[in-house]
């Protein structure tokens, strides 16, 4: 027997086939005035599609144009030349097959003409851009020779003519400018800078460059007038563009105005026949809605309270299977099927809490997972009574454990032992993290672990609430590398300023000391046994001359003559000399090497620091052993990251070695493991500053017992060997014999005028810049002004030397002091070419100044 739901459904199915059979007879009696409808639209729907067809054309035009301005490429302007000829082709046919009436509306024939006229003038003015463009990139290629010259003699170029530099720059910027205002500015620099240029005369110490810059700048294709006729062309090129575009624009417009006329002609006729056959229809259509909304409300009403109840018990199928995701339906309804529904669904709510507090612990669980895995720092649990609960990579990797040694449930004892043997535990922190459960053994709150290697892992413990802890470990070797750098970096600044200091004193003090003594054995030549003290005082005093010229050393305050060494070739000359030094128990033995190893050092400086070395390793091999010298070449080298390659020369013994705590030391100055009265500390650490302002590292590695490596490491240099020749500047013209000493120091100006006077020359002294303009104010001019830098409260021998040139540029100045030319250099008034005379100096010195 059918069910319910089946008899409804063929009952309301009957009602809505007999509804239909009345709407489509009323259907097909108005078809016929539809037909007549679409005769019309196919007459005027061909006209409008000819039309858009046209402003799709020209849109094509108005797309193609502007990029025409900015192409460089000819084979690329030809063909976009020849698509749009093309399309203004397509564009006249389409005009062409419009209606007369049409086509005087459009007025296509006038902006076409516009377009071919405008379009031609833009393929002529593109040529013209592109010859510009090759003449300014030619130009530039000079420019670009020029700052190449520039770049190779950067440094010649910038003492002799600073101002073509600036000169090549603004030219330079002639090339980058974008508008017309930027480049008059650069054009009227250029202009300025050509006046200086001539007017300090650097065009005739740089001729080549000058006459260069001048082609580029100022000559018949210069870089200014070939950017301004550039910008020119631009514009031009950028209104003819606007001018297609708006010919372009005018057409489309008009299209479209006209498409929008025929689509109202056709919605109005559409519009009047629609009003006939609706009027005819409704009467139809409102008897067949009737019948059909009635079997409509009676299925959907039935079909939808049987849906709701198959649904319900879908969802209750799926709930007891364990799938929450579901909501019940039909809880908002009043009658039965909804208080079923809700009873079902206070069912399903507690299933799905139950199923979200399940899923949050397992994502946590993940979450806390992935966090511990990807520390940085190892972490390790351990249970109350100290046996291994987790750990991450990270802390097997820090303790160096391989695979499969560390396992659930490892005591503390256990996890020690399998520690290397050497490695040692340090407590930092007196307070106790937690106590393990038997109360035996004390967790301390933080601890380091120091290997045989130098690791130093850092320890820090944490109580947990349930007994036990966590520990988190943290390598320190890096750090700890960087902090003790940076001590010794700070302590040797230090008393780098503080020997520098007392080198420059020392000096004075040696001017007074050896020009007295010079003069005194003058005075004792019938006096032998006098003559030999003071002789030897004489040689005391020099001596303490090469002990300051080592402090200005370690300082880097000591002037250097770099040239090119061929480090190999100066160990095979240096061998002889290294023999003799280091006595013949010792063996002295240079390592092959393949290719050259050059580096730019003042050689006499590298050489006795290479003897030095070797000198120290002789003192630690007493009763014999090998001397080894080793040259080799290293990239990217440690402690030294702006370079690419250094050259390494390593000398090695197998001497007695240094003990690791003074490792750190035996570079400081005046540090010495030798007997007092042996040594004066000064050996390493005047290598050390040697080679740490000539731009190197030096790094020591010993063992005890074993024996010690040294490892100077210096810049490496591709230029072939050659020596670049420094001697003290010495005036050759004659001089009256009249000087003018300037020192505040009493004791080296009395022994100055003193030394003079025995050569012959009138010498008066005075002590300060001010008193000196005024000694020459008053008196008149002397050939030679001898003048200490350092003035103390009386001034600087730099600003007087200046003044002395402006007012009185006839005398010569001549400057002295106890630091090393290069010190004085960076001072602002400095001249090039001035005469400088280094402390402590002898008669000899002043003998060539009054030559």
């Amino acid at each position: 027997m059918p069910s319910i739901r089946t008899r409804l459904i063929v009952a309301f199915l009957l009602l809505f086939l007999v509804t239909m059979s009345v709407a489509l007879v009323g259907v097909m009696g108005m078809r016929a005035n539809q037909r007549a409808l679409d005769e019309y639209e196919a007459n005027v729907v061909p006209e409008i599609a000819r039309v858009l067809k046209l402003s799709e054309k020209v849109a094509q035009v108005a797309a193609i144009a502007p990029g025409m301005a900015g192409t460089d490429s000819p084979d690329l302007l030809r063909s976009d030349t020849e698509v749009l000829h093309n399309l203004l082709r397509d564009i006249r046919v389409l005009s062409m097959d419009l209606p007369e009436r049409t086509a005087d509306q459009l007025a296509a024939n006038a902006e076409l003409d516009g377009i071919d006229r405008d379009l031609t003038r833009l393929m002529v003015q593109s040529g013209m851009h592109r010859l510009l463009q090759r003449r300014l990139n030619e130009e530039r290629r000079d420019a670009d020779e020029a700052g190449n010259g520039i770049l190779r003699r950067r440094q010649e170029v910038a003492r002799n003519a600073p101002t073509l530099l600036n000169l090549w720059v603004v030219t330079m910027s002639a090339f980058q400018a974008t508008d017309f205002t930027t480049l008059g500015v650069a054009e009227s620099d250029s202009e300025a800078l050509w006046m200086r240029v001539r007017a300090l005369g650097e065009d005739k110490r740089e001729p080549e460059l000058a006459a260069l810059l001048h082609k580029i700048g100022e000559g018949p294709d210069n870089a200014f007038s070939l950017r301004n006729e550039f910008l020119t062309s631009e514009q031009r090129m950028t209104y003819l563009v606007q001018l297609i575009r708006s010919h372009a624009d005018q057409l489309d417009e008009r299209s479209a105005k006209y498409v929008e006329e025929l689509r109202q002609v056709a919605e109005r006729r559409h519009e009047g026949v629609r009003r006939v056959v609706a009027s005819s229809e409704s009467g139809l259509w409102l008897l067949a809605a009737i019948g059909v909304v009635l079997a409509i409300l009676g299925v959907t009403y039935v079909d939808r309270v049987l849906r709701k109840l198959q649904r319900m018990t879908r969802v209750l199928a799926r709930l007891a299977s364990g799938h929450t995701e579901q909501r019940i339906p039909s809880i908002d309804r009043k009658d039965e099927v909804g208080e079923l529904a809700r009873a079902f669904e206070v069912f399903r709510a507690n299933m799905l809490e139950k199923q979200k507090l399940t899923e949050g612990l397992d994502t946590q669980q993940r979450l806390l997972e992935t966090v511990f895995r990807s520390m940085n720092d190892g972490v390790s649990v351990h249970d109350g009574e100290g046996r291994l609960v987790g750990w991450n990579p990270m802390f097997q990797a820090a303790l160096g454990m391989p695979d499969q040694r560390l396992h659930i449930g490892m005591t503390l004892l256990e996890l020690r032992k399998a520690l290397p043997v050497q490695a040692r535990w340090r407590a930092v922190s007196r307070r106790t993290a937690t106590r393990t459960t038997d109360r035996q053994t004390r967790i301390a709150a933080a601890a380091e672990l120091h290997f045989a290697d130098q690791r130093i892992l850092e320890f820090h413990c944490q109580g947990m609430p349930g007994g036990g802890w966590v520990a988190v470990c943290r390598d320190l070797t890096a750090r700890r590398a960087v902090e003790a750098d940076l001590r010794q970096a700070q302590k040797m600044e230090v008393l780098g300023q503080l020997t520098g200091g007392v080198a420059h004193d020392f000096n004075n003090f040696l001017v007074a000391i050896l020009g007295n003594l010079e003069m005194l054995e003058d005075k004792l030549q019938k006096q032998p046994e006098a003559l030999g003290m003071a002789e030897l005082a004489r040689r005391s005093a020099e001596r303490a001359s090469q002990l300051t010229r080592r402090l200005l050393s370690f300082a880097r305050r000591q002037p250097l003559q770099a040239e090119v060494v061929q480090v190999d070739d100066m160990l095979a000359e240096m061998l002889d000399l290294i023999e003799y030094a280091v006595g013949t128990e010792i063996e002295v033995v240079i390592k092959p090497v393949t290719g050259k190893q050059s580096v730019r050092v003042d050689r006499g400086q590298l050489e006795n620091a290479i003897l030095n070395l070797a000198l120290n390793s002789a003192a630690a091999m007493p009763g014999g052993g090998t001397l080894t010298l080793a040259v080799e070449t290293r990239t990217n080298p440690e402690r030294l990251p702006a370079l690419k390659e250094a050259v390494v020369i390593s000398v090695i013994d197998t001497g007695s070695g240094i003990p690791p705590e003074l490792l750190d030391k035996v570079m400081e100055p005046f540090f010495t493991t030798r007997p007092l009265g042996e040594g004066s500390g000064l050996g390493l650490s005047s290598v050390y500053g040697f080679v740490r302002q000539s731009g190197g590292d030096v790094q020591i590695q010993s063992t005890v017992g074993q024996g010690t490596s040294v490892s100077v490491r210096l810049p490496s240099s591709t230029q072939d060997a050659q020596t670049h020749e420094h001697s003290r500047p010495v005036l050759t013209h004659q001089a009256s014999g009249r000087v003018l000493v300037v020192e505040d120091d009493p004791a080296v100006k009395d022994t100055a005028l003193a030394m003079l006077r025995t050569l012959g020359a009138d010498a008066v002294g005075v002590s300060g810049a001010q008193e000196a303009q005024d000694w020459l104010a008053r008196n008149e001019p002397v050939e030679l002004v001898l003048s200490d830098i350092s003035l103390g409260s009386g001034g600087n021998g730099i600003t007087l030397a200046a003044a002395i040139a402006s007012r009185w540029p006839q005398t010569r100045v001549v400057l002295m002091s106890g630091l090393p030319l290069e010190t004085h250099r960076a001072h602002p008034a400095w001249r090039e070419g001035q005469t400088f005379l280094a402390k402590p100096f002898v008669r000899a010195d002043l003998a060539a100044l009054l030559a």
